[in-house]
């Protein structure tokens, strides 16, 4: 799944891919996609911003129309150039934006909609996201005291829940919790908020970083069986929280 990082980078290669430029005509070839009967609504449009919010994007374009997508699992945009071969193939795409002399183009997610701007402050999945670490103003305090709500669940599904603080997956989550020595597998209340405040400062890091080079921590994420890059130990990984997502240890 597309982290936080990785949303902001889509979000500013989609942006410099339009550099003033209006979309030519929009289609969406893949007959599952939500934008089948109003891609083409995108045309003649010019994109006034490109912003990530967690693992949203969100594309505002002139006439006051937005377009809301999520990567899910194995969503992402692309820039082709004319002749340039695509990783997909072109009847998969969910929607492709002609620039004249380029495409962005879209594969899958599970959240891909056309609406008024004016809706969005309404849409209640983004009204309820906690704050974002790539945010400017995001604090490690902030995100501590977001956190700290969590109570007795473990840490590392805490870090997960988008409604506490937004943009970490289970990348960042193992690599925080490995960074700062705090065992994944503890409950949040047994966390002082110094703790949490170290913690969010260490994720806030590593996305920052990853958001500007396009390069994440690499010490035990998907490592299980490895030795651990600081004590020898073999890294450990099983799935933890409802949705059982994987975390290493």
């Amino acid at each position: 799944m597309a982290e936080g990082d990785s949303v902001f980078r889509m979000a500013r290669l989609v942006e410099a891919a339009f550099d003033g430029r209006e979309v030519v005509s929009a289609a969406a070839p893949n007959a599952r996609s939500p934008l089948r009967q109003t891609a083409s609504r995108l045309a003649g449009r010019e994109l006034e911003d490109a912003r990530s919010q967690g693992k949203h994007l969100i594309f505002d374009f002139s006439g006051g129309l937005s377009l809301h997508a999520h990567m899910g699992m194995s969503g992402g945009w692309y820039v082709y150039a004319p002749g340039q071969a695509w990783k997909r193939q072109r009847r998969s795409a969910w929607l492709v934006m002609d620039l004249g002399d380029r495409e962005v183009v879209q594969f899958g997610g599970p959240t891909m909609r056309l609406v008024r701007k004016a809706e969005l402050g309404r849409d209640s999945r983004l009204a309820l996201l906690g704050p974002d670490l790539l945010d400017p103003g995001f604090t490690p305090e902030t995100g501590a005291i977001a956190i700290e709500t969590a109570g007795t669940v473990e840490l590392g599904e805490a870090l997960l829940d988008q409604k506490l603080v937004c943009g970490i997956g289970n990348i960042f989550k193992s690599e925080s919790c490995w960074a700062a020595k705090f065992d994944p597998w503890r409950k949040v209340e047994t966390f002082t908020r110094g703790e949490l405040e170290e913690l969010m400062a260490i994720a806030q890091k590593q996305l920052v970083h990853g958001a500007g080079t396009g390069r994440r921590p690499q010490r035990i994420y998907k490592m299980a069986g490895r030795p651990c890059p600081r004590c020898r130990h073999r890294v450990k990984s099983r799935g933890q929280g409802l949705d059982n997502r994987t975390t290493y240890w």
